[in-house]
């Protein structure tokens, strides 16, 4: 019995897929091969940068250290023995809440503003990949939430952290 569904058309085996795949797969390549031609010729030369001479324009080097305050000399690092970061995790823990808080309204732990403020973020961004809280920046604002599934005790019976003995993030379990 002839089909109703072909009408005076090829019948597909595999031999005719196997062929248009390989016709396909070689269009591919060709056109590939077209446009990688083109970009390689639309290229532009490379650059040759030749670096800055500060000291070509006379006072330039004073100028700049006046508009950073001070000399290279006082950016140096030093290392800090103030730094405490479960105090700083409980402090910030203590700040966030359920709605979103700029990195900049908590409240200081330490006398150097700007040393304080890396801080906090440093225990932050520990926090954040704990996953107690969500980061996020918008300009030049670092918001900080706490995360939806990080409530207290989450109505689950007896201490977490005592199971494993394992301390938890802020340190509230002792091993």
């Amino acid at each position: 019995m002839a089909s109703r569904f072909l009408f005076d058309g090829l019948v597909f085996d595999a031999d005719y897929f196997r062929q248009k795949m390989t016709e396909s797969r070689q269009r591919k390549r060709e056109l590939r091969e077209r446009v990688c031609k083109m970009l390689a010729e639309s290229r532009s030369p490379a650059l040759e940068s030749v670096p800055a001479d500060l000291g070509a324009i006379p006072g330039l080097t004073e100028a700049l250290n006046g508009l950073i305050g001070g000399t290279a000399d006082s950016w140096a690092w030093q290392p800090s023995a103030g730094f405490d970061l479960k105090r700083y995790q409980s402090h910030v823990g203590a700040h966030v809440r359920d709605f979103a808080v700029g990195l900049d309204e908590i409240p200081r732990l330490a006398e150097d503003a700007r040393k304080d403020l890396i801080w906090r973020f440093v225990a932050v961004i520990f926090m954040a990949h704990a996953g107690l809280v969500d980061v996020w920046q918008e300009g030049s604002t670092i918001w900080v939430i706490r995360h939806e599934t990080n409530g207290e005790r989450q109505d689950v019976p007896g201490d977490l952290e005592d199971a494993d003995g394992v301390e938890g993030p802020l340190g509230r379990a002792e091993a």
